[in-house]
């Protein structure tokens, strides 16, 4: 009895590896078609089409590769606000003799990121942008504007121009070489007899994928003649401006314990940018903006006194002097004290100018238009114009590799339907991130 018990189990456990030979035989069968499939629609996807419109060649690389192309280079490039500066992960600070600003973007989302696939065009993010007084150098202890909110980046339009001769085939070997290395890969991790009877076709597709993606791009690297994007980008959030006030019309009781205004509301951006560059460095970027914010009487004209030294009294020379902790603070008619929803209006545009080896100038132009409530009106409208010029330098770490941008600017500003409004110009400096070649 106990012999024909073990007949059995050695008959079954046969059996059972037989099975699983079997398995493993058919699951690298079903890998097999599918990278055939997919070596297919890429040939497909690739092949030269006829136009009689334009004689279009069609896409010069697989739509994966394409995709993964258009990513890289999109999250280097600026967008031109001037409160959220770039679509990827990024910081930056400017310093001028007014004010320090800052800008983060800590998180993004890709819809279909991890998709490659599928085409890159619609991004998701988190941005925080602010003001900071000139107490210290970033000195949050008493911060004048927080912004935080959410934004929608669309990339709509993306083209990549080559000199690829239209007389030379196309590397159609690429894909099966791919297909070659995925399956050496498969038959290498079997030789090594793990115990699974199934393979993850979905992790092997993905693979002939990057295969694909690294032969394509060392193969046509020296044969893109320029790159074109457009894209839009809608910011929507809220914002804080935090303000300490003296009242001018009642000084002696406000001056010692400035009264505290917190400015509190949404705000709405909308942006169209566009992106042009060549294989030798030159390129052009234009870029448009039109956003809503809430705005006091204070906006866009005062800027903060020291408190400890006050002149007040009608027709007096007094001059008051509180020795107390010094802080930034308005002086301000309170009774006149006006909140709206106003409007800015800013262009910019860049031209990087390639200088030397693998080295990038730029040179930043601009133009803001922002609106203000007239002081002493409820609601009469005024305009600030403010123009800059500045040159971008990158700066490089010991290993040549760009690690931020330093820009020198030149700032005027004057205004529209506002007499008493003073035009004044001075210089600057923004840091921010590195200038970088998509090519």
């Amino acid at each position: 009895m106990k012999t024909y018990l073990l007949l059995l189990f050695l008959l079954g456990s046969v059996g059972m590896v037989s099975g699983q030979k079997n398995i493993v035989k058919t699951d690298l069968e079903k890998l097999s078609e599918r990278l055939d499939e997919l070596i297919r629609i890429d040939k497909e996807y690739t092949k030269e089409r006829l136009n009689d419109a334009n004689n279009d060649r069609g896409p010069l690389v697989s739509s994966y590769t394409f995709t993964q192309l258009v990513k890289k280079d999109f999250s280097m490039l600026i967008t031109g606000s001037s409160e959220n500066a770039q679509v990827g992960n990024y910081a930056a600070l400017s310093v001028d003799k007014e004010e320090q600003s800052f800008s983060f973007s800590p998180i993004n989302y890709i819809i279909n990121g991890n998709d490659g696939t599928k085409k890159f065009k619609h991004m998701l993010g988190i941005n925080t942008s602010g003001k900071l007084n000139n107490d210290g150098f970033f000195d949050f202890s008493n911060r004048k504007k927080l912004q935080v909110g959410g934004s929608w980046t669309a990339l709509w339009f993306s083209k990549y121009y080559h000199t690829f001769p239209r007389k030379q085939e196309k590397y159609s070997k690429i894909y099966d070489l791919a297909k070659a290395n995925v399956m050496k890969k498969v038959n290498n991790i079997n030789g090594l007899k793990i115990e699974s009877s199934t393979i993850d076709i979905k992790s092997y597709e993905e693979l002939y994928h990057q295969e694909v993606e690294k032969y394509e791009l060392e193969a046509y690297k020296n044969v893109w003649s320029a790159k074109l994007l457009a894209w839009t980008k809608l910011d929507i959030g809220y914002a804080e401006d935090k303000l300490k006030i003296i009242d001018s019309i009642n000084i002696q009781n406000s001056v010692i314990d400035p009264i505290n205004k917190n400015i509190r509301g949404g705000y709405f951006s909308l942006s169209g940018s566009i992106f042009y560059g060549l294989r030798n460095g030159w390129g052009f970027y234009l870029n448009a903006q039109l956003s809503y914010s809430r705005k006091t009487s204070l906006s866009e004209i005062f800027s903060t006194v020291d408190w400890n030294k006050i002149q007040y009294g009608s027709g007096t020379n007094n001059t008051v002097y509180y020795d107390m902790g010094e802080q930034s603070v308005y002086i301000a008619d309170l009774s006149k004290f006006e909140k709206r929803y106003k409007k800015d209006v800013s262009i910019q545009m860049l031209c990087f100018v390639p200088i030397g080896q693998r080295n990038l100038v730029g040179l930043d132009l601009a133009y803001q238009n922002k609106e203000f409530i007239t002081p002493g009106t409820k609601t009469f409208t005024s305009n600030k114009n403010i123009y800059s010029v500045g040159i971008m330098f990158p700066l490089r770490d010991k290993e040549g590799k760009t690690t931020i941008n330093i820009e020198p600017f030149w700032r005027s500003t004057s205004f529209d339907n506002y007499d008493i409004g003073i035009d004044e110009s001075f210089w600057g400096v923004k840091f921010g991130v590195p200038l970088n070649q998509l090519f």
